[in-house]
């Protein structure tokens, strides 16, 4: 398992003992205060394991409250379940981690604030001017697939994973309007570049004894693309591969604002024969949310997923059908899928490595749910469309289990 901090005072980073910007001392100042830092993983399988945070000497020391939000538009955020946690008694002079009781799983290429609040009696940390042009963070902080930005583009963050650059947040945000309880209020307010040193770690391994489901994109509440596809009686899909057996918990769909239809029908598909695979059309699906409410699921019992490679897809079989699916464009070639999204059991392959040259495939003026086979080759290939997929790991036979011991015995 591997680790990763923004500011750990490593190659550059800020942090103690770093050749870059040194924690800072006391700012004065009493009232509500909310601070946070926009960060993205850039590959799939992550885990938020906790916060860091900088109370400066003479700084307060009573416990605080963390939190995790998405930004999932110009002046939209969620609220990350199971992201909160609250400190103990924090040590001044000194950065201070707060581990979540059970780590949670990252989407890769989202846009998330962590953050934290309280009532500042005596004072809080900032250092100003580190992330605009010409400061030191200019270019952002980069700790393996863990990535800060910078403010150097449009007074805001320069090159945030959405095609509207930063939707209005700056690197480093805070708000002295909004309360002290980060999980009320996100921060969104910026001042001279500053950073307020709230830190993530983030690790490249499930928790041990993780036993859950496993998702593409978990805790994604967007899905940033074009806009709605034209309207077309579309199979959709996503072509994703297991290493070993799994139960199929839901398929996942993303409706996007203003649309009216949702997939009349889900399935998985087997690519090797082509065939669907049986138990897993759902013809009514009883999608968990309307049309136009972002991410819906339709759930399953009593599926078992063998290891090998599979598409998870929808259809919307509707007479007069309209535009319902989001697309976003290169998102396998040059986004965050160009080097495949590997996540516990479920590898997404790349459209090098994807069978039909292209990741995400469809079909058009389809009136049955066929296997969905056609691509986008050129102009705006390696699009996605957005269709998930969730598994957990199947429990081995007992003779299974006992056979893998004995291995593991007779190695040592």
């Amino acid at each position: 398992m591997t680790t990763y901090r923004l500011m750990d005072g490593v190659s550059g980073r800020p942090g103690v003992g770093s050749s870059g910007t040194q924690p800072p001392g006391l700012q004065s100042y009493s009232g509500p205060w909310l601070a946070g830092t926009l960060f993205s993983v850039t590959q799939g399988g992550m885990w938020l394991q906790g916060y860091w945070w900088w109370c400066p000497v003479g700084g307060d020391t009573t416990a605080q409250k963390f939190c995790l939000w998405q930004r999932n538009g110009p002046s939209t955020q969620v609220l990350v379940p199971s992201s909160t946690v609250t400190s103990g008694t924090l040590t001044a002079g000194a950065m201070n981690y707060t581990a979540l009781a059970t780590p949670i799983p990252l989407a890769i290429g989202t846009l998330y604030v962590a953050a934290t609040g309280y009532t500042a009696a005596n004072g809080i940390p900032n250092s100003t001017f580190q992330y605009a042009s010409g400061d030191p963070y200019a270019g952002g902080i980069t700790n393996g697939p863990l990535t800060a930005w910078s403010d150097s583009g449009n007074g805001g963050t320069n090159g945030y994973p959405a095609p509207s650059t930063n939707w209005g947040l700056s690197q480093g945000v805070f708000s002295t309007s909004l309360g002290s309880d980060p999980t009320a209020a996100m921060p969104n307010g910026s001042s001279n570049s500053s950073n307020f040193w709230v830190d993530v770690q983030v690790s490249d391994t499930a928790p041990a004894g993780y036993t859950g489901s496993t998702r593409i994109w978990p805790n994604k509440f967007d899905a940033p693309g074009t806009g709605v596809d034209a309207a077309f009686n579309y199979i959709l899909a996503t072509e994703f591969s297991l290493s070993q057996a799994c139960t199929l918990n839901n398929i996942w769909f993303y409706s996007p604002p203003t649309v009216s239809q949702l997939p009349t029908q889900c399935a998985i598909w087997q690519v090797s024969t082509q065939a669907m695979v049986p138990g897993t059309l759902k013809t009514s699906p009883g999608w968990s949310g309307a049309a136009g409410s972002g991410w819906v699921s339709a759930s399953y019992s009593g599926v078992t997923l063998p290891p090998g490679d599979y598409k998870t897809s929808v259809w919307n079989g509707a007479a007069t059908p309209s535009g319902f699916n989001e697309y976003s464009p290169l998102y396998f070639t040059t986004g965050f899928g160009v080097n495949n999204i590997v996540t516990g059991p479920i590898t997404v392959p790349n459209v090098t490595n994807a069978t039909n040259a292209e990741q995400c495939t469809y079909e058009d003026n389809t009136t049955t749910f066929v296997y969905p086979d056609l691509y986008v080759s050129s102009g705006i290939p390696g699009q996605c469309y957005w269709v998930d997929v969730e598994v957990t790991p199947a429990a081995l036979p007992r003779p299974l289990i006992i056979a893998q011991a004995v291995k593991r015995a007779s190695s040592y």
